[in-house]
């Protein structure tokens, strides 16, 4: 196994360098040969990756690099995460003094290892496992085998070592998946006497557990805003997002259905932005990533990658978002490339807001909005052309007039991009 890892990464590393020397002013990597691209640091320095069996981090410079070592017969377990700086990787890890499993963090400067611990109960080789971390690496959390085959929602903080939250029902299982910036939520899972997988949030070690309107539990939560105030992840058929203040929004996809569902997986600082994906039953390369923003609604990632952007997507569905840098300018997931293989991504966003390029510059409206007929542009710029696509990227309408009529489109959710003053704004339209 280490022979075949040593030289696929040496096939890797050619590779990325080839990539990343002739796309210098590129805004869409490839990364590494199929392993699961899970987190990045800011400036995309390092990028997080596994599979089945190992963990990996790349970088520009040095390309794909094993992380430690799994046992062997071990599958792995948790998601890698890396610190804002990318000096600090958090990741499930084989402490040599055990060949056993469990949480740990790496400092990319020094190579060197800092075991985290358990609860010393291990199963089929492992202990505990990393789901996240801070963006400073002062925190990582996660879950650990327990006695009573149960298993516990845990955290490790640098100043205080491993903390156990335990699970609410015995016999049962609870793990953190993420942590507000502060340190003072965290969101994850619970499963229930009946084996029921919930959502849940804990503050000052407290665990609530997240209900629907009509009080039926939510799925599992899977990350937090850095603020502490915005819970994301999918209820039923649909990707949602969650806050005290508003209890349960959808992120409706107008395909929505027990054939095709979605989650969300990345949210950044604020909450303002939100990405996901929907997918019908099979492999997730073959689901549909979105990214989300209070003015847009929902949208295909390959749809804003490419339309307002103006990226190249080398060909690349981006299927799975499944990380975002601290300051919410890098993306990484995995998808699939044009020839059907299974590959990882990193989108390096713009500088400026990720919905509008001079948003705050130019006033632009449609109304009514919702409609059922015709609706009208509003700007303080000049208006020279729009297009208008359906959630699955396709253009449905194209028009050069402030007054568009819809009336022949069906019912749902479109994304209109119009060109004002020469630059690209987006508006979510709704079709009654």
């Amino acid at each position: 196994m280490k022979k075949f890892y040593f030289n696929l990464l040496k096939v890797s590393f050619a590779f990325s360098l080839l990539l990343f020397s002739s796309n210098s002013k590129a805004q869409v990597y490839l990364i590494g040969n199929g392993e699961i691209a899970k987190n990045v640091s800011n400036e995309g320095k390092v990028v997080v990756l596994n599979s089945s069996t190992a963990n990996f981090f790349w970088t520009p410079e040095n390309g794909l690099q094993l992380l430690g070592d799994m046992p062997d017969n071990v599958t792995h377990a948790g998601n890698p995460s890396v610190s804002a700086d990318g000096k600090t990787i958090a990741t499930t890890t084989t402490n040599p003094s055990t060949n056993i499993t469990e949480m740990g963090i790496y400092d990319i400067d020094s190579k060197k290892w800092t075991y985290l611990g358990n609860l010393g109960v291990s199963e089929d080789g492992k202990s505990s496992s990393v789901w996240n971390m801070t963006p400073d690496a002062n925190i990582v959390v996660g879950s650990a085998n327990a006695e009573n085959k149960e298993v516990h929602a845990i955290y490790w903080e640098k100043e205080k070592g491993l903390i156990d939250l335990g699970t609410s029902f015995p016999n049962r299982y609870a793990r953190i998946n993420d942590v507000s910036n502060n340190g003072d939520v965290f969101v994850g899972w619970q499963d229930d006497n009946f084996g029921t997988r919930t959502g849940c949030f804990w503050e000052n070690g407290v665990q609530t557990l997240i209900t629907n309107p009509d009080g039926t539990l939510v799925n599992e939560i899977s990350r937090i805003s850095g603020d502490g105030k915005w819970m994301i992840g999918a209820s039923g058929f649909y990707a949602t997002r969650w806050s005290k203040e508003t209890g349960l929004i959808k992120i409706e996809h107008p395909y929505a259905s027990s054939f095709f569902s979605g989650a969300a997986t990345i949210i950044n600082n604020d909450g303002s932005v939100i990405l996901g994906y929907y997918r019908g039953p099979g492999p997730a390369i073959y689901g549909e990533g979105f990214i989300w923003t209070e003015d847009t609604g929902l949208v295909n990632l390959n749809t804003y990658v490419k339309d307002v952007l103006k990226y190249d997507d080398l060909g690349i569905t981006f299927a799975l978002p499944l990380g975002m840098s601290a300051d919410g300018k890098q993306i990484v997931g995995y998808g699939k490339s044009s020839s059907n293989n299974a590959v990882s991504f990193l989108i390096s966003l713009p500088k400026d807001d990720l919905s509008t390029n001079e948003v705050n510059k130019v006033n632009f409206d449609i109304f009514p909005n919702p409609t059922t007929e015709i609706i009208t542009i509003n700007s303080n710029g000049k208006i020279s052309s729009s297009i208008l696509y359906n959630t699955n990227g396709e253009v449905v309408l194209r028009s050069n007039n402030k007054q568009i009529n819809i009336s022949s489109l069906p019912k749902g959710i479109y994304i209109i991009k119009t060109i004002i003053d020469g630059k690209d704004y987006t508006k979510k339209v709704i079709k009654k």
